[in-house]
């Protein structure tokens, strides 16, 4: 596995950079479900087609999401390991989301780290 400068990993960055291109996780969490037709996830990721169908290509060309026999978008092997990983990762962030700010924060923590700017 690759380092980069931040030091994360090089294919966790990129992982992440496909996932937060706008739609794309729209995408790939519309078909956990199961395969749908170009226009289903249109209208239900709120996309225009445009952006869609370049997102569902970038998905695609990562071996994440395929086009079946009749058509449909699903999700490949490797892109139902990474609902694996992401479905645990979602009901983390439903229980984040539903905190406070005051709860978010540890308690003893500083508001700002001791060479973090002023802002």
């Amino acid at each position: 596995m690759g380092a980069s400068g931040s030091g994360a990993p090089a294919e966790l960055l990129a992982l992440v950079d496909l996932l937060g291109r706008r739609h794309a996780l729209a995408v790939f969490w519309c078909l956990r479900g199961g395969s749908s037709s170009f226009r289903a996830l249109v209208a239900r990721v709120g996309a225009s087609e445009s952006q869609l169908s370049q997102r569902a290509r970038e998905l695609r060309e990562a071996g994440l999401v395929e086009v079946d026999e009749a058509g449909e978008y699903r999700l490949t092997s490797h892109g139902r390991r990474l609902l694996g990983v992401l479905e645990p990762l979602a009901g983390w962030a439903g229980e984040w989301a539903s905190l406070s700010p005051r709860q978010r924060t540890p308690k003893g923590s500083a508001s700002q780290a001791a060479d973090e700017p002023y802002s």
